[in-house]
């Protein structure tokens, strides 16, 4: 059983460490040393130390350990929504006067899934590396909770297809996407000549086995729809994987097909052993977007990020 001291200090502003803060707000939202440590960025020791800094300075365990994992005392539960207040109450103090990527050193979070990675994250990560060396850009997952993360301050922006938002969100279209089929280099539809197009093509999709892509929130894509809805009769779905880059393996050694956006697409087989063959050009279109919530419009530094990633993707246009 941990032995808690009392506090040490009064506890007044000479004694505050922000970085106590920070911790603090992660251990709450994660409830796992470990997990809040790889939300920080700090090794397992450096995070466990802040931690036992944090629950003598409070005189409380923050977090206990139940049948189900550990929960947080009901002094933790009153701190969570405190510590939240103040670490954005800190960051409008510091970046009140704007956003400087050359000596920032912030980590902004975004979440999303393989394919806005793919897409458009993982492009514009190099001009952002050149432009704010010392600025960290931390990707989580999109999850059924993604939105909810956002509202509470968690995550800084999201790259989503356009599925309604709820109230005080805030998106912004990167483009517009088109679906493609992905097969293997040397697929029977590849050796047919003339190549199929149009309704021939679809119909001939339809005939050999698929992999599908599934998300856990949202529409996000669906491009298993696409077919039926140009007219197709139905197609067989022989696996369901849950990102889209662990299909080109899937793919390579098989008849399967896969429908998907066109830039993954492109960027799976930009290897040579799997091919693209577009969809008529009355396929169905998204929009893909980055969204962002209220309560960060107007920090630069989120401003910054969303500019920098609509600049990239400008440059990239097909």
């Amino acid at each position: 059983m941990m032995n808690m001291q009392e506090p040490d200090g009064d506890g007044g502003l000479e004694t505050l460490d922000l970085n106590l803060l920070r911790v603090l707000d992660a251990l709450l939202q994660t409830r796992s040393v470990t997990r809040a440590g790889e939300r920080l960025g700090l090794s397992q020791p450096a995070t466990s130390r802040q931690v036992a800094r944090l629950r003598q300075s409070l005189g409380d365990p923050l977090l206990v350990r139940t049948a189900k994992g550990y929960v947080p005392t009901p002094r933790a539960e009153a701190l969570a929504p405190l510590a939240r207040t103040a670490l954005d109450a800190v960051r409008a103090v510091f970046e009140r006067t704007g956003f400087d990527p050359a000596s920032s050193t912030r980590a902004l979070r975004i979440a999303t899934t393989d394919y806005g990675l793919l897409a458009v994250a993982g492009p514009a990560s190099l001009q952002i590396g050149k432009a704010a060396p010392a600025l960290r850009l931390v990707f989580e997952p999109w999850t059924d909770g993604t939105l909810a993360e956002m509202e509470q301050g968690h995550i800084d922006l999201a790259l989503y297809a356009d599925d309604p938002l709820p109230p005080d969100f805030h998106a912004r279209e990167l483009f517009k996407e088109r679906y493609a089929a992905l097969l293997r280099a040397d697929h029977p539809l590849t050796q047919q000549r003339p190549l199929p197009t149009g309704r021939k093509l679809i119909e001939q999709l339809a005939s050999y086995p698929h992999i599908a892509a599934s998300y856990p929130a949202g529409r996000q894509y669906l491009p298993d729809d696409v077919l039926e809805r140009m007219g197709a009769r139905s197609h067989r779905i022989a696996m369901q994987v849950p990102y889209f880059t662990s299909a080109a393996a899937l793919i390579g050694d098989s008849d399967r097909v896969m429908l998907l956006p066109r830039r993954a697409a492109m960027y799976l087989s930009s290897s040579g052993a799997l091919a693209v063959m577009a969809l008529p050009a009355t396929a169905p279109t998204f929009s893909y977007r980055q969204i962002w919530h209220a309560r960060v419009h107007r920090d630069p530094g989120v401003a910054w990020l969303r500019k920098s990633l609509i600049e990239s993707t400008r440059r990239r246009a097909p």
